[in-house]
């Protein structure tokens, strides 16, 4: 959450070889959750009858992936995760904005940087557990550091086209779909309807106690090293 996954999203999206772009909000049980996702790539204006991928992402530990799904040779993770200073004040940003426009107050968009902390510990708790699942099974995944897409863009764009074999390279430059910086689909941020990586991005100015902010830079440590270990930081040959 927050991590630029939606603009990783529209750049995996906008490829030939891929459909989907938005976050679905689905849990992955059996097969048939698979169809559903080429249903809701279709329902969202970015089906290709000849793509080699059907993208999603998830956010929230309350959507759940069965081992099933996650050892399927054509399931392809990919771990995204973001530094914890700029992560904890954008969730508690997005969550004044969105009460600010009069939504509801959601248990998923914490309002504090504490309730903020817990969600992001808990998150990456659940990465470093996906992440030993993954790797137990004999699968490879790719892990980015999210701060690196706006930093490096390049590399980590390469680095995705090798993970997933593209057969053309991605590009900076995305397309705008139906549901771009609408809320519940992925950033609803001016910035992801630019089309394109911005790499001046908003300072937020919301304090987080120095406390709040060691123990998430633990629990990011430990999350980032621990899945960079298990998966060498490389995409397979």
């Amino acid at each position: 959450m927050r991590g630029y996954t939606t603009l990783v999203s529209h750049i995996l999206g906008s490829h030939p070889d891929i459909s989907g772009y938005a976050e679905n909000r689905l849990s992955y049980r059996t097969q048939l959750d698979l169809l559903k996702l080429r249903c809701l790539s279709y329902h969202l204006g970015n089906y290709k009858s000849n793509c080699r991928y059907f993208l999603d992402k998830l956010l929230h530990n309350e959507f759940f992936v069965a081992d099933s799904i996650l050892k399927r040779e054509n399931v392809h993770v990919i771990f995204m995760i973001r530094e914890p200073a700029a992560t904890l004040k954008s969730i508690v940003a997005m969550y004044h904005k969105r009460i600010e426009e009069g939504a509801t107050p959601s248990r998923l968009v914490p309002g504090t940087v504490e309730e903020a902390l817990r969600h992001y510990s808990d998150r990456l708790d659940k990465l470093s557990s996906v992440g030993e699942h993954l790797q137990r099974s004999g699968k490879h995944a790719l892990v980015i550091r999210a701060d690196e897409v706006i930093e490096n863009p390049g590399s980590v764009l390469n680095e995705l086209g090798a993970f997933l074999h593209l057969r053309t390279p991605l590009d900076e430059q995305y397309s705008v779909f139906d549901r771009t910086g609408t809320r519940f689909f992925g950033d609803p941020s001016e910035f992801i309807r630019k089309g394109r990586i911005e790499r001046e991005r908003p300072i937020h100015g919301i304090a987080v106690p120095d406390l709040v902010l060691e123990q998430a830079h633990r629990a990011y440590e430990r999350c980032l090293l621990g899945l960079r270990k298990l998966f060498d930081c490389s995409a397979p040959s």
